[in-house]
């Protein structure tokens, strides 16, 4: 990898967004590889968007599974949506069983009459073609997704596994990035036992967007499609992309998102200039949090740029001293990021621990937490921040989790574990 990073001498212009980096350690031992830990903080301003179009396309199961309440509780809640939208905001929506019916092409909320009578129309039967139910709404959201001013979303909701048509989780993720690439984000809605959360969360994760898991429909739909709503209209950046720059020769060892979701992130787009990392849609008021661990080749002594990150238009050095002072060289200054890196670790093993049943990755979560109980900087850390704080106790939470009830949850506790250690700093459904 051969960079050259400039220095940023030119003035900053203003932005919709405050970036704040965080390294674990400045001052670093000459001619000898290491590794530091950098956090990412963005906050969004919180300035209204009074500007913004939305566009949703609901994809609705309405396979037989779905009879009775729950179907009735989601046109319930697309009923209500209506009244969060504007008569200019845009709508469509399509139902997916054994084929997929377009109930509504995508038209403006303000012929309110035509769009409740197509979620009214929506009936029940056979199985569950939800890739095609997804992609029809693809179809739908394109339309208004090139159009400046508009936020594009859709709302999936299925309380089963796809069982017509294409199946395969990976074909899933291969059009909810497509999706992604073209300024659509997905939500998916997972209710009840029988769904695949694996799927939706990954449908989810490609797209940009949260995965939500509710038992009761009545209780928390209309909430969530409110929330979605309210996210739309407060959409500072739409399909936002952070781009690091490394200083040749380090690494980008690892890297997870912590805030609003947590998960490790997979390896980012390389261009030979610059890493590429997708974010989650920039909201109003709402802070994102990554982190990352770098390895750190072997330089001479004198000040060197580790790393630039650049998103919209504000860009942010990390900087270090490569110093023949031993009195630094063990010195953190903050732990902060190298406590978040490591409870982001530990959580994301604790999930596929419950996912899979893997004693493995339980006994790598318990060592990493073993270690960081007897970590004094660690404990001063979580207590500072109170990112940090959410993160340390998610964590917590699911270890005693599983200290209950072992790896062998029920279909339902492994959701409700799943859903509480991925959504960070978010009010939890009511059970």
């Amino acid at each position: 990898m051969k960079q050259v990073m400039e220095p940023q001498n030119r003035p900053q212009r203003r932005s919709p967004l405050a970036m704040k980096t965080t390294v674990n350690r400045a001052s670093l031992k000459p001619n000898l590889g290491t590794s530091v830990y950098v956090a990412v903080d963005l906050t969004p301003s919180a300035a209204v968007i009074a500007g913004r179009v939305r566009s949703i396309s609901l994809a609705i199961d309405s396979s037989g599974s779905m009879d009775g309440e729950k179907i009735e509780q989601a046109k319930t809640a697309a009923l209500a949506l209506l009244k969060q939208l504007r008569p200019t905001d845009q709508i469509s929506i399509v139902s997916f069983s054994d084929t997929v019916t377009v109930q509504l092409p995508m038209s403006h909320v303000g012929n309110s009459r035509e769009v409740a009578a197509a979620v009214k129309a929506i009936s029940v039967s056979g199985l569950t073609a939800m890739y095609d139910g997804l992609q029809a709404a693809f179809q739908q959201a394109r339309q208004t997704s090139q159009e400046p001013g508009t936020v594009n979303r859709v709302l999936l909701l299925t309380d089963g596994n796809p069982t017509v048509g294409k199946t395969d989780g990976r074909e899933f993720v291969t059009l909810a990035q497509g999706m992604r690439e073209a300024g659509i984000t997905i939500t998916a809605i997972g209710i009840g036992t029988d769904y695949n959360e694996q799927l939706l969360e990954k449908i989810a994760e490609s797209g940009g967007g949260l995965w939500h898991h509710i038992v009761d429909a009545r209780a928390n739909l209309p909430q969530i499609f409110a929330d979605q709503a309210a996210q739309m209209a407060g959409t500072v950046v739409s399909n936002p992309e952070l781009k690091v720059s490394i200083m040749p020769g380090s690494e980008l060892a690892d890297a997870y998102t912590v805030k609003p979701v947590l998960n490790r992130l997979p390896r980012p787009r390389f261009d030979g200039a610059a890493f590429t990392v997708p974010l989650r849609d920039l909201i109003a008021g709402e802070e994102q949090t990554l982190v990352f661990r770098i390895g750190v080749p072997p330089r001479p002594a004198g000040k060197a740029t580790l790393l630039r990150f650049s998103l919209v238009e504000v860009t942010q050095d990390v900087d270090v001293a490569f110093t023949d002072d031993q009195r630094l060289w063990n010195t953190e200054t903050n732990p902060y990021p190298r406590t978040l890196l490591s409870s982001a670790e530990a959580t994301v093993l604790m999930q596929r621990a419950v996912q899979s049943r893997d004693a493995t990755a339980l006994q790598k979560a318990e060592t990493i937490m073993r270690s960081m109980a007897t970590d004094a900087g660690a404990a001063t850390a979580i207590r500072a921040n109170p990112t940090l704080s959410d993160v340390a106790t998610t964590m917590r939470d699911a270890q005693a989790t599983v200290a209950r009830s072992g790896l062998s949850l029920s279909e339902a506790a492994k959701k409700d574990f799943l859903q509480a250690t991925t959504i960070i700093g978010k009010k939890k459904p009511k059970r």
